[in-house]
This record gives C-alpha cells, structure tokens and sequence, in this order.
C-alpha cells in the first residue's frame, strides 16, 4: 500500500472515531435504492447492457457522514465495465459467455461539510472514498483491486436552488490483467425548485481513463427529485456519454428513506 493510500485509510479509521463522542450532534440514517439501466459499446463492436440494483446506507453525525455503498449486477454483454463505476473508462475486454450476475465492488466513504461559510449559502464538502474488491473481476463485476479517491465539493444551496464543481483524485491499485493509472476526476452541477417538494437539476462529469491510452469518460444528464413524504424521496435520472468510454445512455430511480 501507498504512503498516500495508509493514510487514506488511516484519515477514514480516524474520522469515524472523532465522532463516536458527539452524542448531542444530530444523527440521521439514510438507506436509499433503486433500478439502473445503462447500455453502450464502450469503444467496441458490440453493446453492453447492464441492470444495476444499488444499495447504500448513510449515517449522519452532525457536520460527518459515513456511507456503505454497493450494487448487484446483470452484465450482458463484452466490456469491462466494472472498472468504471457505471459510466465509462472499459479497462479492457471479458469474454463472457452469457450474461454474469452478481455483487459489484464495496465503496466506504467519510466526509466533512462546512456549511454556511462567512454566513452565506456557500458549503465546502471534503471526502475520502476507499472502494472494496468484493465484486468478481474474473466475471468483470469488480476491478480486482483496492482504490481510494480524495474528493472536494464547493456549492451554493439556497431556497431557490443550487450550483457546485467538484474536483477529485483517484489514486488505483493494479490488478492481475492491467496496470491502471492514477487521475483527476471533475464534475458540476446545478438544481432549482419545482414546487415545495419537487426539484430538477443537471450534471456532467468527467475523469481520466484508469488505463493509459483509453479515452477519458465523460457523461451528462438530467435528474428529478420529488419528496413524497418528509422521510422519503424518490428521483429519476437519464443520462448520455459525452466519449466512447461511457455508456451511451443510462436511466435510473432511486428511493432513499431516512430513519
């Protein structure tokens, strides 16, 4: 393991104990899930299809949050598509002989808000994410090795809607098959009111391919998010690649319930 990535690991084991005395801090659990759908050739001859079902489960602790992330896969069809999360960056070619099932690989995260910045409505989120090999890589359905991502979000969030950049870096293990490299990843977004429960909003990301001479991926989309109650939330989100190494289309829901 990397200097870096030990004290990834050790920033994620020493932020979850500071918090394990902030009993007065206000404490929320969210568990969310859905159905996901994506499909592309990823740069190749033939399309991929993939049928997500991710589950997550969030705790937060004040300014602090921690997350659990995984998803069980149907993958149908050539491309790897487990090495990039969903939306593009194919490290290579699995042959499969017919569709593989299964659960994905394991992402654990902490992160730290600043909100409300000098009195405004500027936030400032900071987050370590370490990803788990628990898929099989030998089906394609994880990347068979450990990554830890550091991540920034800076936004503004009000009544009347929203906008944020974000900037990360992906510092990836090597598998058994490729030598995969390090890279930056970047994203924005933006949302608005449509009602008292209802908001839409947009999006694009993009990252440097985890294997060199790949093309970097890259997507946008839109989403809706609509509260049905004031513990549930349900969204749905379509999105298109924007190069070769993401999906050409991907639609989502998701239900998220908070404790």
């Amino acid at each position: 393991m990397s200097t870096w990535a030990s004290r990834c690991a050790g920033l994620v084991v020493a932020s979850f104990m500071s918090t394990v005395g902030i009993a007065s801090a206000e404490t929320q659990f969210t568990i969310s899930t859905g159905l996901d759908y994506s499909s592309g050739d990823y740069g190749g001859e033939e399309d991929t299809e993939v049928i997500a079902v991710p589950l997550s489960a969030r705790l937060s602790v004040g300014d602090w949050a921690f997350r659990v992330s995984s998803a069980y896969l149907k993958v149908d069809g050539p491309a790897n598509i487990a090495d990039n999360d969903g939306d593009g960056g194919s490290s290579g070619v699995i042959m499969r002989d017919g569709e593989e099932r299964g659960f994905g690989d394991t992402t654990v995260s902490v992160e730290r808000s600043f909100r409300e910045i000098g009195g405004s409505d500027v936030y400032v989120e900071l987050a370590a994410r370490v990803r788990l090999p628990t898929g099989d890589d030998t089906k394609g359905l994880g990347v068979g090795a450990t990554d830890y991502i550091a991540a920034s979000e800076i936004g503004v969030s009000s009544r009347n809607g929203g906008a944020y950049v974000s900037f990360g870096y992906r510092f990836l293990g090597d598998n058994d098959v490729d030598e995969r490299q390090d890279g930056a990843q970047a994203g924005v977004g933006g949302w608005l009111p449509a009602g008292d429960r209802t908001r839409v909003g947009a999006f694009a990301s993009w990252r440097r391919a985890s294997i060199d001479g790949n093309e970097d991926p890259a997507s946008a989309g839109v989403y809706v998010s609509h509260r049905l109650t004031d513990r549930v939330r349900v969204s749905l989100t379509a999105s298109g690649g924007l190069s070769d190494a993401s999906a050409d289309y991907s639609s989502g829901v998701r239900l998220s319930w908070r404790m």
